[in-house]
């Protein structure tokens, strides 16, 4: 189940950067929190309005603080789907797909490590 969640939160995060990484670039204003769980945001013009939009989880806000000027990419006609420019490079989708697959192979090997212990117990003393 929580790998799921991991596969679930993850692959969406990475899709995102990777379809944004051409997309229309703006100049915003960073809104701090813990962008790492995509709880931060930024604020720009689009089409004569001011904006607001949360960040992906997952980003990386490299010291960015509450006020800070950063470049981002937005899709063209929905302004809410927007990823900071800096954060849309192959190493960050990279990043973001490792915690699923590190994930996977933790899951694998403690289930292999449960089934060798469980047949080495014999089936007598397997509770």
């Amino acid at each position: 189940m929580l790998l799921a969640a991991v596969y679930a939160l993850c692959l969406p995060a990475a899709r995102l950067r990777s379809e944004l990484r051409d997309a229309e670039p703006a100049t915003a204003t960073f809104h701090g929190g813990t962008c790492v769980l995509g709880r931060c945001g930024v604020t720009f013009p689009f089409a004569g309005e001011e904006v607001t939009a949360a960040l992906p989880l997952g980003t990386r806000a490299r010291g960015h603080a509450e006020g800070d000027t950063v470049e981002v990419r937005h899709a063209p006609g929905d302004p809410r789907r927007v990823v900071l420019a800096e954060d849309t490079g192959r190493g960050t989708a990279a990043a973001l797909l490792a915690v699923p697959g590190a994930a996977t192979l933790i899951t694998l090997w403690a289930a292999g490590a449960y089934l060798r212990d469980r047949r080495s117990r014999g089936p007598a003393q397997a509770v």
